[in-house]
Order: structure tokens, then sequence, then C-alpha cells
């Protein structure tokens, strides 16, 4: 019998402390619920699986077919890039752009404009995309 690949031993593992990560912090959600609100969680928690397989995959999914379908081969990889990047960081700014947790009573829960921010990373990013395309379609290949 021979060894498993150390790739693959170092994934099982890797997956083993996950859960035991996710298990603590799932233990704690449900023994401090009178802080953390256990049931606004499971909804919030159920609601994004909803959110990602019938939007955010398909989505995707559509997005990527139109980027591989219509764009040139050799500046495909920047602008599949960006749509990546685009989506993580516009789904990790949402909450803050729509104001959730936004409180009367505490002026320091989200004090910036966060659509702003967005914004301004987005054009980075896009900008960043826009020279790698121009370089690798200045490149002769």
């Amino acid at each position: 019998m021979t060894a498993p690949p150390p790739g693959r031993r170092t994934f099982w593992i890797c997956a083993a402390l996950g859960w035991l990560v996710i298990g603590y912090g799932v233990s704690g959600l449900f023994d401090n619920a009178s802080r953390t609100n256990p049931d606004q969680w499971v909804r919030w928690f159920v609601g994004s699986l909803i959110v990602h397989d019938f939007v955010v995959a398909p989505v995707t999914f559509a997005v990527g077919a139109l980027v591989v379908s219509r764009i040139p081969r050799r500046i495909r990889a920047p602008f599949q890039a960006g749509l990546v990047v685009s989506a993580i960081v516009g789904l990790t700014v949402w909450p803050l752009v729509r104001g959730y947790g936004l409180r009367a009573d505490n002026a320091s829960a989200l004090p910036n404009n966060y659509l702003a921010g967005l914004t301004m990373v987005l054009v980075v990013v896009w900008s960043a995309v826009a020279l790698f395309a121009l370089r690798r379609w200045r490149r002769r290949t």
C-alpha cells in the first residue's frame, strides 16, 4: 500500500482543521445565544445559501460564458480575473454599502461612505485589467 500524495494529505488535514474551527464558531454562537442572536444568523446563513445558488452562481456562469465567447483568447484571463475580483469585493462590502448594522445611537458604526470606497476599488481593479489586457494584446504570440 502506498502513501497518498502529499497534496491529498495536506488537503484532508486542512479540511479537518477547518471543520474544527467551524465547530468552535458554531458552538460559540449557541453558547452565547443572548448576545449572538443565533436565529438571525441561521436565517442569514440559509438566505446566503439560497442567494448564492439561485442568483450568484447562475449570474457568474452567464457572465463567464459571455466573456469566454466574446473576448479574444489572449486577453480573456485579465477580464476573468477582473470579474472574479469585482464579484468578491462587491459581495464582501455589500452589507456595508446597504448600511446593515447602522444604528442611530452609535455614530461610530459604519462611519464611512462605503459606496464611494467600492467605486474607487473597482476603478483600480478595472484599470489594472485594462493595462494587463493592453499589454497582452500588444504582445505577439
